[in-house]
């Protein structure tokens, strides 16, 4: 075989090669009910490192009412993105705050990869205002890429997450105010 032949082969295996694994993305995309697919590997765990949060107390202005929350802090980046993850339940008036030192667009989003519980999240303005709120349910599946992103819809320096449906129960709505006082 010659060494124009012997490149034409490999040229053309490569190509299969890519035509193959195209094909599987495009297949594993399309078939919406699908966890994942055969070829496809689950991302391994992140080594357990114990992430420490800070603590304070987020009160929740509404128009009807104001709410005490007992919260963890996550403001390094290792903190918020840890989050509640792992975590099998939380105290029915506590959560977590995450905090941002830059101005998030309104495309940013969080995601429920590895959390068990379900969620309920508050983005808040620079003002503390509540700019939207969202119900974010746990993925279970072990490919990170396929679980939902939630997005903001609208700019944000802050985050609240708490028990699925706390703010509902409560009336808090949007242009509710939440401040927090560090512990």
């Amino acid at each position: 075989m010659s060494a124009g032949q012997r490149w034409l082969l490999l040229s053309y295996k490569v190509r299969v090669k890519r035509l193959r694994s195209t094909f599987l993305l495009l297949a594993c995309s399309v078939s919406l009910g699908i966890v994942g697919c055969a070829d496809e590997e689950p991302i391994p765990e992140p080594v357990d490192i114990a992430v420490e949060f800070g603590s304070g107390t987020v009160i929740i202005e509404s128009a009807a009412d104001t709410f005490t929350m007992g919260v963890d802090v996550a403001e390094s980046a290792t903190q918020r993105a840890r989050g509640l993850m792992q975590r099998a339940s939380m105290d029915p008036d506590s959560g977590m705050i995450f905090l941002f030192p830059n101005e998030q667009g309104a495309d940013e989003s969080f995601w429920m990869y590895n959390t068990l519980i379900p969620l309920s999240i508050a983005f808040l303005g620079g003002d503390g205002r509540i700019g939207s709120i969202r119900e974010m349910e746990p993925c279970t599946s072990p490919y990170p890429q396929w679980c939902i992103y939630y997005e903001a819809g609208v700019p944000f320096h802050s985050a609240l997450e708490a028990n699925a449906g706390y703010f509902e129960a409560r009336g808090v709505e949007v242009g509710d105010r939440v401040s927090l006082s560090r512990d």
